[in-house]
């Protein structure tokens, strides 16, 4: 079995890190500045504005903010108190990482549409998540070995509490927001119905949850040497970042162009040409009268003639009171 203690492991482990930190770096650049597309469209009008874009934006920013700060550690030659590294770098991360938990949180509130008892819980779920980032925040010490060598965590110990914490919070608030849709029974409803999307985001952030929260945990708990210790903490952040504001602008684009279960006067929101069905409503002139004709009615008419009259089902009138609250509270 390898020593990882062995001081060429651990500079090989640090080398891994420093790479392995640079793509994760890379990857929320890329992803910030191909989507800043989305802030300018509420800023210009085209988009809906919505309160909870202050919850994502901070989101946003502070993981920026952390990115840049780990950028500049990791490439700087000269050297610097490493205790900034815990203030600039670390510290930005948990608000980008408690941020985006509680976007699942007011989720939770438009899936439970605001049941006390799931808002209270999930809500006191959140406050301990952000307790235990402060107190591991609080705890954290960088140092260096030797004069002239790399700042690096002497005490990851004290950030177990804090990952196991954050690992099992986070699977726990999804877990509630999964069961509020479970017993909605909106994950039989139709692909395109709002409960169907919410079901799909739930279980896909839950598997990206459990995979990336358990690795730094057991990393911590491993406690193998220093750079493998946090090697998986900090993408884990960024990661769960990109996750929870992707899901936030998927809603949003979803309840935007999703118009299959509103009525027909709220289709045209937004300026949109749309349908009830969610498809192109075409102008037409029928001697000189200006019409429009719905392009799914019109294709399928001929079906509409010889088939029976199916009515609305339970589950349509549910998903529409499910999408009201989620275009609050999205």
């Amino acid at each position: 079995m390898a020593n990882f203690r062995d001081p060429a492991v651990v500079a090989k482990d640090s080398f891994a890190l420093l790479k392995f930190w640079h793509v994760v770096d890379g990857l929320f650049i890329w992803e910030f500045i191909t989507t800043l597309d989305f802030e300018w469209s509420i800023i210009e009008g085209r988009r809906r504005y919505r309160w909870t874009i202050w919850v994502y934006s901070l989101s946003r920013v502070a993981a920026l903010m952390a990115v840049i700060a780990t950028l500049v550690f990791l490439n700087l030659t000269t050297p610097y108190d490493c205790q900034l590294n815990v203030i600039l770098a670390i510290l930005p991360s948990y608000v980008a990482l408690a941020a985006a938990s509680f976007l699942l949180v007011l989720r939770i509130a438009a899936i439970w549409k605001r049941d006390v008892l799931a808002v209270v819980i999930s809500t006191a779920v959140w406050t301990i998540d952000g307790g235990f980032l402060i107190y591991g925040v609080s705890r954290l010490h960088y140092g260096r070995a030797a004069p002239g060598a790399p700042c690096e965590p002497v005490n990851i110990q004290t950030s177990k509490a804090t990952m196991i914490v954050a690992c099992v919070t986070d699977i726990l608030l999804l877990l509630i927001m999964l069961v509020g849709l479970f017993r909605l029974g909106f994950h039989r409803h139709a692909t395109q119905s709002t409960g169907r999307f919410l079901w799909n985001q739930g279980i896909v952030w839950l598997v990206l949850a459990t995979i990336t929260g358990v690795l730094p945990t057991v990393f911590v708990c491993l406690n193998l040497n220093e750079p493998l210790g946090v090697i998986f903490r900090y993408p884990w952040t960024i990661t769960m970042t990109i996750a929870a504001t992707r899901m936030y602008r998927g809603l949003d684009d979803f309840l935007s162009t999703d118009t299959s279960n509103v009525p027909a006067s709220k289709a045209h929101k937004g300026g949109r040409k749309m349908s009830v069905w969610g498809t192109p409503a075409v102008p037409i002139q029928l001697d000189g009268v200006g019409v429009t004709v719905d392009v799914h009615t019109a294709h399928t008419q001929s079906e509409s003639l010889t088939s029976q009259t199916i009515p609305p089902s339970l589950g349509s009138s549910m998903d529409r009171q499910l999408q009201e609250k989620s275009d609050k509270l999205v």
